[in-house]
Parts: C-alpha cells; structure tokens; sequence
C-alpha cells in the first residue's frame, strides 16, 4: 500500500509537471501595440510596392519589442488621434511626435530620440520666394499667402501661433500630409506653401523636382519623443533603457538611429 501511494504521488506529481511545461510551451507573448501614422518619411512609410511599414520608427519599435519579448502590433491611423487615443497599458505613440507642453499633460514621454527637426515650407521653385542668407525660407514670403498643413501636427502649432504675425490669409488643413501638398501643385498663383517637418519636407522635394524646401526663419527646433498613456512611467522606463542603447555612438561617432535615419532619409547624410 505504502509502494502504492509513493507511486501514486509520484505519477501526481509528473502530471502537474508536465501541465505546468505545456502551459508555459503555449504561454503567448504579451502585445506591444504601436500607434503611428504611415505618411511620415522617413519616420514611417509605406515600402514602395507594398503594404509594410518601414522607416526609422519602425525599427525603433521593432527593437523595443525584441528586447522585452513582445509580440508588436503596428496600427497605422490617423496622426491627430494617437496622443488623444492611447489608452492601453500596453500601447504605445511612435511616429515623430515633437514635444510640446499641450501634449505632454494628456501623455507620457520618453526620452528625446531626435533633437534636429524643424518646421520648414515646401514651395514650387517657380515662386521664387525670398530666403535669408542662411538658406531659411523668410516669413515675409507668407504675408497675403495660403498655407497648408496636416492637422494635429506641430506645423498646425506653428501657424497658429504665428499666422498673424506673418500676415498669413489664408489656410486649410488635410489628414494627409500628401493631399495638402496637392493644394501647393495645384495653385496656378503660386501662392500656396505646405508647412511640414523639414525631413518630410525633403521626401516630398527629392520626389517632385519643380519643389523646393526651407526651414522657416526664426523658428527653433523640435524633439521627438515615443508616447504612452498618461502615468504609464513603467513602460516609458522600458522605452528609455531601449533608446539609451540606440543612443549609443559607436566608433565612427554615429548612433543606431543615426544610422536608421540616414537608410530611410532623402537627405544626403553628412560625411
């Protein structure tokens, strides 16, 4: 009976080891959800030919995810509505989101992965507008003129702030940053220009050469930052300790995300 018993125990005790392999064998991964928006190159984009998402933010994510072991889902929406629609522990804003002080009190934010954006106009060359000697784009240009934007965006900051100081007439925001730059293509005056972020700005001037862009005169730059909802600090510290590892410079005194921006970007890198 005593025989019995032990081996009774014992085939027991197998059984809940080997349950407890099975179910750590079936065990998921936990989901990252990141929110972006694919009309942002070189930040994020749609692959020519394809429906992936490529671009320095992307990659940043999936090394975010790699490191902790999460599975990453990239949900591709509209930008105006990341910062607002965070709502998951588990979610997080990667697509070149300046900070501002607004944005701030409804988020949390990472680090700064990037400290050189700026806001800059797209114009057709034909305008000829006036640029200062530094090759900035000259606020008196916008004085009885039309500007277009993407909603949700610091540019649609920078025109509010500024629109009547500039003697702005004009203006109209779109969705897609593409669509607004349309309505510069599309204006047989010439007196239309497209406020966007200087890298977006390049993307946009490298593929269509009867356009040009400037930064805009006076104008600071901006900082991108990765998102979570508001008092998420655990994962923003996750981010952190991941960018940090990007941030790195290596020997030829780049970092990862340098190197990122430099595959994906049209402009040229430095030497």
């Amino acid at each position: 009976m005593k025989l019995k018993k032990l081996i009774a125990t014992a085939l027991c005790a197998t059984a809940v080891l080997s349950s407890c392999a099975f179910a750590s064998c079936g065990e998921k991964k936990q989901e990252l959800i990141v929110y972006t928006e694919a009309g942002f190159a070189p930040w994020e984009f749609t692959a020519k030919g394809s429906t992936d998402i490529i671009g320095v933010d992307m990659e940043i994510a999936k090394y975010i995810a790699n490191k902790y072991d999460y599975t990453l889902k990239v949900v591709d929406g509209s930008f105006d509505t990341i910062v607002a629609g965070i709502a998951e522990d588990n979610a997080l804003g990667i697509a070149g989101i300046s900070y501002n002080t607004t944005r701030a009190e409804a988020v949390e934010y990472s680090d700064f992965y990037w400290a050189d954006a700026y806001q800059a106009v797209v114009y057709l060359k034909d305008a000829n507008p006036t640029l200062t000697t530094d090759g900035a784009f000259a606020t008196s240009n916008f004085t009885g003129k039309k500007v277009v934007y993407q909603t949700g965006t610091t540019s649609q900051l920078t025109i509010t702030e500024n629109e009547t100081a500039w003697g702005i007439t004009g203006k109209k925001d779109y969705a897609d940053v593409l669509v607004a730059f349309q309505d510069v293509t599309a204006d047989t005056a010439k007196g239309t220009y497209l406020i966007v972020d200087s890298q977006v700005a390049a993307q946009i001037a490298a593929e269509n050469t009867n356009c040009a862009y400037a930064a805009i005169e006076g104008l600071e730059p901006e900082q991108y930052g990765v998102v979570a909802k508001k008092g998420n600090t655990a994962l923003i510290e996750k981010v952190n300790a991941a960018l940090k590892e990007l941030l790195e410079k290596d020997a030829n005194g780049k970092n990862q995300i340098e190197k990122w921006f430099d595959e994906y970007s049209a402009i040229e890198p430095e030497e």
